[in-house]
């Protein structure tokens, strides 16, 4: 009985330990992701704004400008890829970004543009017309579908609007 009660020990200790630490450091992980979604945000609209008192609970930012920014998640091929978009006047999308995914490393990096140009072509190219990638198509589909998602329920202009 006496190992039994010790193990229960440790691992309430462990616990507790646990808990304190995700306590501690939750504001500065909320924090990070804030500034990582808002260094996002200037890279699609370009344009400065100011985010401060600005909070990300809500899936739909408006702008200045007429611009706003959207979010949403897409089933990928190892998880959910959340997605943020820009769009302007009558819907336009100005481009989308990917926030976050759990695709394949090496395989799923084209989704983030530090590493690929792929996810520029939205701002030009209607998402249909974008081409998969070989290799991570499920991936790339998941990408494109979430943004002809946000498209749709934005009621973006007609696929032939698009700029060449």
């Amino acid at each position: 009985m006496r190992p039994l009660l010790s193990l229960v020990g440790i691992g309430s200790c462990c616990a507790l330990l646990l808990a304190g630490i995700h306590a501690l450091t939750e504001p500065a992980i909320e924090a990070n992701r804030s500034r990582h979604l808002w260094r996002l945000a200037f890279d699609l609209v370009g344009g400065p704004f100011d985010p401060a008192g600005r909070d990300w609970q809500d899936e739909r930012m408006d702008l200045p400008g007429g611009i706003w920014l959207e979010r949403s998640r897409i089933r990928g091929y190892a998880g959910e890829i959340h997605l943020l978009a820009a769009f302007g006047e009558g819907g336009q999308l100005l481009g989308a970004r990917v926030v976050e995914h759990r695709e394949t490393p090496g395989l799923g990096d084209f989704i983030d543009v530090d590493r690929s140009p792929w996810m520029h072509r939205f701002a030009t190219t209607p998402p249909l017309e974008v081409d998969a990638v070989s290799g991570a198509t499920i991936t790339s589909e998941a990408v494109k579908r979430g943004i002809r998602q946000m498209l749709d329920a934005e009621g973006a202009p007609p696929l032939a609007e698009y700029a060449p």
